[in-house]
């Protein structure tokens, strides 16, 4: 059952708008941060580690995707931003303080958010998320296990 689900997954990604990539990556960084939330709770820090750096990765990801050259002070500041998360959730991992990754949680569910009611407008006024976010290509869906 397990490799049709990862089958779905990847065709899933492989057919999804930039849009839709863009919700499943801050989908997946939110999944992952409830996970180590969990396993806080069980204190087993081998989970811990493996769900926070999986957020990270997917972070990663939305940084490298920012258009830097085009982009302009937006860009620079999404990137900023990233960089932040990214950093308390290191923090988290070595500290293990789970109001560190409460506060990253808070805030990515509150960008998701935000990208969604944004993109519930562009497509209501006839635009694409994708003229204004460039999303990775070579993304499959499969690195940060969405």
């Amino acid at each position: 059952m397990n490799q049709y689900v990862n089958q779905y997954k990847q065709t899933n990604a492989a057919t999804a708008s930039k849009e839709q990539i863009l919700l499943m990556l801050y989908d997946g960084i939110i999944k992952f941060l409830l996970k180590a939330k969990i396993a806080f709770k069980k204190n087993d820090i081998q989970e811990i580690h493996n769900n926070l750096t999986k957020a990270q990765r997917i972070i990663t990801e939305l940084q490298s995707s920012l258009d830097m050259q085009n982009g302009g002070k937006f860009a620079q500041d999404m990137y900023n931003l990233y960089e932040y998360y990214d950093r308390r959730l290191f923090e988290a991992n070595v500290d293990k303080k789970t109001e560190y990754v409460d506060e990253v949680l808070r805030h990515i569910t509150e960008l998701r958010d935000t990208w969604k009611e944004a993109i519930k407008n562009f497509h209501a006024q006839g635009h694409t998320l994708s003229e204004y976010v460039e999303v990775s290509e070579d993304y499959n869906g499969t690195e940060a296990e969405i």
